[in-house]
């Protein structure tokens, strides 16, 4: 079984639950207190591994995040989670955090137009005109692995852009 799965759009999505713990942190830090979030991040995937697979899970990633809206009303109703605190739950905006949010917008504008042209023409049609994979194939003249291949070294050059500090 592949690692990966297509959700509706034609991306590929992981398959395996660890891959979408960031996601769940982040899920959680919005809905509850901070003391609380791994141990929701580690009920959930629990529930995921011990799940008994009768049917494979066409979009794991909403089922994911079901599964944890239905872990903390578990938790809410069992009084295990403590009272949000605003200062958890607010996302303060500071001069600081703008400037370095420009920059990383900066940095991922310049990794798109350091792309290849063929490879930075393929993820716009696909990210920014919302076109399928197939469609991006038909357009290209190009398999569906050939758009796939573009888009994975896409993705991988943006999240090395990312990565790079200021």
């Amino acid at each position: 079984m592949s690692a990966e799965q297509r959700n509706p759009s034609g991306e590929l999505t992981p398959r395996e639950p660890e891959a979408y713990a960031s996601a769940l942190r982040s899920y959680f830090r919005k809905r509850c207190h901070s003391a609380d979030v791994e141990d929701l991040v580690q009920e959930v995937l629990l529930r995921m591994h011990s799940r008994r697979a009768e049917a494979e899970i066409e979009n794991i990633g909403g089922y994911i995040f079901t599964v944890a809206a239905h872990v903390l009303i578990a938790r809410r109703k069992r009084g295990g989670l403590g009272e949000i605190d605003l200062a958890d739950a607010v996302d303060t905006i500071t001069p600081e955090r703008i400037v370095l949010a420009r920059r990383e917008v900066d940095r991922v504008v310049q990794a798109i137009q350091d792309l290849s042209p063929r490879t930075r023409d393929i993820f716009v049609a696909h990210r920014f005109e919302e076109m399928t994979y197939a469609a991006i194939a038909r357009r290209f003249g190009i398999s569906v692995s050939a758009v796939e291949k573009h888009i994975m070294l896409a993705l991988r050059e943006l999240s090395r852009a990312i990565q790079v500090q200021p």
